[in-house]
C-alpha cells in the first residue's frame, strides 16, 4: 500500500475545494456573459466538477472497502484472542484516560 487512504482522501477534497472555488469564480465573472467562449468556460466547468465527483466516489468506494476489511480483520482478532483484546483496550482506555485527565 503505497499511502494511507486518509491521506488520499484529505488530499482529494482539498483539491476539490480549490476546484469548487475557482469555478464559483469563473462562474461569478461570466454570470452575464452569454458569448460563446463564457458557455465554453462553464461547459468546461461542469466537465471538471463531473470527473471530480467521480473521483470522490471512487476514494469513497475504495475508503469503504478498505473500512469493512479492516473491520473484519479487528472481529476475527477478537473472536480468536479475546483476552488480548480486551488487553489492548484496557491500554487504550488507560492511555486515553491519562491524557485527558491532563487537560
Amino acid at each position: 500500500m503505497s499511502a494511507s487512504p486518509e491521506v488520499g482522501v484529505d488530499k482529494l477534497v482539498s483539491e476539490f475545494q480549490a476546484l469548487v472555488a475557482n469555478a464559483e469564480s469563473i462562474l461569478l465573472s461570466t454570470a452575464d456573459d452569454a458569448s460563446e467562449k463564457a458557455t465554453e468556460t462553464r461547459a468546461r466547468i461542469r466537465q471538471a466538477l463531473a470527473q471530480a465527483r467521480e473521483q470522490i466516489d471512487h476514494v469513497e468506494e475504495k475508503v469503504l472497502f478498505e473500512a469493512k476489511i479492516a473491520a473484519r480483520e479487528a472481529d476475527r482478532f477478537v473472536r480468536e484472542r479475546p483476552w488480548q483484546a480486551v488487553g489492548i483496550a484496557a491500554a487504550v482506555g488507560l492511555v486515553i484516560g491519562v491524557l485527558v485527565s491532563r487537560k
